[in-house]
């Protein structure tokens, strides 16, 4: 694993992207191959971010869209594996305690409330950053309302850049076809 902190710093176990896999992790900072803290965030059907990597999840014996169900209904699939699916913002708290730099991967965020929720979350975090493959990026960001977006992540002082090549601004990289072909394409990173 390249960084120790990816999942909250369980990943490859079923604690990923959990509070107690990262407070079974906490030793890990030490570690030269500690890097930041990572994880996943998707938005549930009332509207809700929760932390969690797949976009799908087994409920009553079959994978359904994450995106389909209501939280509660993820949080009683999740403990039926055995983990407890945390909210964006019981994370959010424990992060704003530690020092570390930390990612926060947009997976699926389909509503401003939750746009909103996430950019205040993330605004004055000087180690904090946004990331998104192009493709969720323009999912959660759409075209219409893609300008309005980049001012509001501008005035908070975030950035959204690609899972990958962090160094890719992803707003700026939209603005322009030449600045998309090299956000987007994964050949050209070999991702």
């Amino acid at each position: 694993m390249k960084n120790l902190g990816h999942r909250l710093g369980a990943s490859g176990t079923y604690l990923e992207n959990t509070i107690e896999g990262f407070h079974n992790s906490l030793d890990l900072v030490s570690d030269k191959n500690f890097k930041y803290w990572e994880f996943d965030i998707h938005e549930s059907s009332d509207g809700i971010l929760f932390v969690f990597h797949d976009d799908t999840i087994t409920l009553n014996g079959e994978k359904i869209s994450t995106a389909r169900l209501s939280f509660r209904e993820i949080s009683e699939a999740g403990k039926s594996i055995g983990i407890n699916i945390p909210k964006f913002q019981e994370v959010i708290s424990l992060l704003r305690k530690r020092s570390e730099r930390v990612m926060i991967e947009i997976k699926n965020v389909l509503s401003d409330h939750c746009r909103e929720e996430i950019l205040e979350s993330v605004s004055g975090m000087d180690k904090w950053i946004l990331m998104s493959t192009p493709e969720r990026f323009l999912i959660s960001f759409p075209d219409e309302d893609r300008d309005y977006w980049r001012e509001r992540a501008e005035d908070s002082g975030v950035r959204i850049v690609r899972v990958g090549r962090h160094r890719i601004d992803l707003f700026s990289a939209s603005k322009s076809s030449l600045g998309w072909l090299f956000a987007k394409p994964k050949w050209f990173f070999l991702i």
